[in-house]
């Protein structure tokens, strides 16, 4: 078997038939998940509201909607979502001890990622599976979970504490 590998289109030299390929998005830790539309500078959200090391609660771009209104000077930052802020990071394996790929995607605790895994039920099993693809996929209620997950239809699935109208009660 030969594995090739691109990266951005340009062919990288892979010198193993097993491959373990990563990409971190943020390797040091240190992104966050808003930016302020109008300066662009990072967000924290903090109890007062979201906030720069540099500026503070006051955006220095701020434009207020109306001429007259009273905060022209001191306005504050516009926060939107930093795209792909929600991933740690993503891997892809291959192993052709084990005959499978398996994908994996971080997207909570940096120390764990969500894993589908597709490999081949050896030739030789005692099994009508004998030679057959199968999926592996993460589900709700499965132990260790890298993240919480509740199902909203088959194979979709809401990541994280779900919100109160999808929460089940157990009331009689």
């Amino acid at each position: 078997m030969f594995a090739g590998l691109t990266v951005d289109g340009e062919p990288v030299t892979v010198l193993d038939e097993d491959v373990s390929v990563r990409m971190e998005i943020d390797p040091d830790a240190c992104a966050t998940e808003y930016r302020c539309r109008a300066c662009g500078e990072k967000l924290s959200e903090t109890p007062r509201g979201f906030e720069t090391d540099r500026w503070g609660a006051c955006c220095p771009e701020f434009e207020p909607t109306d001429d007259s209104d009273p905060d022209f000077a001191n306005g504050t930052h516009d926060p939107q979502r930093i795209a792909l802020s929600w991933c740690n990071g993503a891997g892809i394996t291959t192993d052709t001890e084990q005959d499978s790929v398996t994908v994996t995607l971080s997207v909570g605790d940096p120390r764990g990622a969500f894993a589908l895994t597709i490999r081949r039920v050896p030739a030789d099993a005692d099994s009508e599976l004998a030679g057959r693809l199968v999926m592996h996929v993460p589900y709700t209620g499965e132990p260790m979970s890298h993240m919480e997950t509740t199902a909203l239809h088959p194979g979709t699935y809401l990541l994280g504490p779900p919100p109160a109208v999808l929460r089940h009660t157990d009331a009689a």
